[in-house]
């Protein structure tokens, strides 16, 4: 993690941050297709419909409003009370969504099932409020949990900045198929922070987690 003194412009635009430069909040229903793990490279916009019914499965791209990356995220979003979830360390052909996890933080989410510790740090803190970062500038592939009223999110991303991906969170929800985003924690960082999605189209996302902690998200039956 590294830490750098901001310019006076940056500190500035941390502020006042220009409108995000975005894929449309409300995406046209996509035919079915095969989707390959999300990169750069694919990062169309799309969706699909999550296995079992309990939501969808959404690849979306915006540019970061303080640092100007170019961001592919992918996203499970699903219904509240449509799924348990297990802490496991490896993965289950039972789990609609398997997300890697990693210690460090200090927040502790509880699901229907299992509680994640060692969470954090707060993307979006508890009732919409934009965090500080304490200068944090570095730029990491993201694993982050989100809560939406009754939906609760899953999002992968390529290398991002926690103040953009804060930034496209709270104001930006609609990029995520979400009315506004309440609380969203970072549960992973790093190279091994990767989603899979099974969808009615077949995988999405990284087709193992390499972590030795996962969180498993399973249809409730």
């Amino acid at each position: 993690m590294r830490l750098l003194a901001l310019s006076a412009a940056a500190l500035a635009a941390l502020v006042s941050v220009p409108a995000l430069a975005q894929t449309p909040a409300a995406q046209p229903a996509l035919p079915a297709v095969s989707l390959p793990p999300a990169g750069m490279s694919s990062c169309e916009a799309r969706q699909s419909t999550l296995a079992g019914g309990v939501g969808r499965a959404i690849v979306v791209a915006f540019t970061g409003p303080v640092f100007g990356a170019r961001v592919c995220a992918t996203v499970a979003n699903l219904a509240f009370d449509g799924f348990t979830a297990r802490i496991a360390d490896a993965p289950s052909n039972d789990a609609v969504v398997t997300a890697a996890l990693s210690d460090g933080g200090a927040v502790s989410l509880a699901l229907e099932g299992a509680t994640v510790t060692g969470a954090g740090p707060y993307v979006v803190a508890p009732g919409g409020v934009f965090p500080s970062f304490g200068g944090e500038t570095a730029e990491a592939p993201r694993v982050v949990i989100a809560y939406a009223g009754q939906r609760v999110l899953v999002i992968a991303t390529t290398p991002v900045a926690l103040v953009d991906l804060a930034r496209a969170l709270r104001d930006h929800p609609g990029l995520f198929d979400a009315d506004a985003i309440e609380r969203a924690v970072v549960v992973a960082s790093g190279p091994n922070a990767t989603v899979s999605l099974r969808t009615a189209d077949g995988v999405l996302g990284a087709p193992t987690v390499t972590t030795s902690k996962m969180l498993l998200l399973i249809k409730r039956g």
